[in-house]
């Protein structure tokens, strides 16, 4: 496993657009974080993008309407990849996958964050939830969670058949 590249910081602080990228037996994994706007140049990450590639998502922390516009050329134009995935997608990438039809471009979703609160600790997470090919879409169900500071149960904090919306289409 080796890292090859850190993409730069196109602003000054935290927020701007990051990523790092792995390239493994099985593909590359490129883990995003910070914020998809104006700024973000995929450009040079472009160029290193072949064959399967996952993109961990769990960092990206809030799309703008210029980033969604750099996002979706960059996801539609990848001539050398054969698979895409997006996994752990945060809950701002669901609210644009949600959102933007061609958010997702040609990428399958393997798992999304989902939030969740317990009301007694009054605790609130985001859970992982992988999403299968059988994923019962039709109903919106969300697996059931338990604290793990008091073992009580976790209530889903949004409207499943909302949240999970871009999954019928999927």
């Amino acid at each position: 496993m080796d890292i090859v590249m850190e993409g730069p910081s196109q602003a000054a602080g935290d927020a701007a657009l990051r990523w790092s990228i792995v390239k493994t037996d099985c593909g590359t994994v490129v883990e995003f974080a910070g914020e998809i706007d104006e700024n973000a140049d995929f450009s040079t990450l472009k160029r290193e993008l072949r064959g399967d590639v996952e993109f961990q998502l769990a960092g990206i922390t809030r799309v703008n309407s210029c980033g969604v516009r750099e996002w979706v050329n960059f996801v539609r134009n990848l001539p050398h990849v054969t698979s895409l995935l997006f996994a752990k997608c945060s809950p701002a990438v669901v609210t644009q996958l949600n959102a933007i039809y061609n958010f997702r471009g040609p990428a399958r979703i393997g798992s999304l964050l989902a939030p969740y609160v317990c009301e007694s600790c009054a605790i609130e997470e985001c859970k992982v939830i992988d999403v299968h090919p059988r994923f019962p879409r039709a109903s919106m169900v969300v697996p059931a969670f338990n604290c793990q500071h008091c073992g009580g149960p976790m209530e889903f904090d949004d409207l499943p058949e909302r949240y999970l919306c871009f999954l019928k289409e999927a």
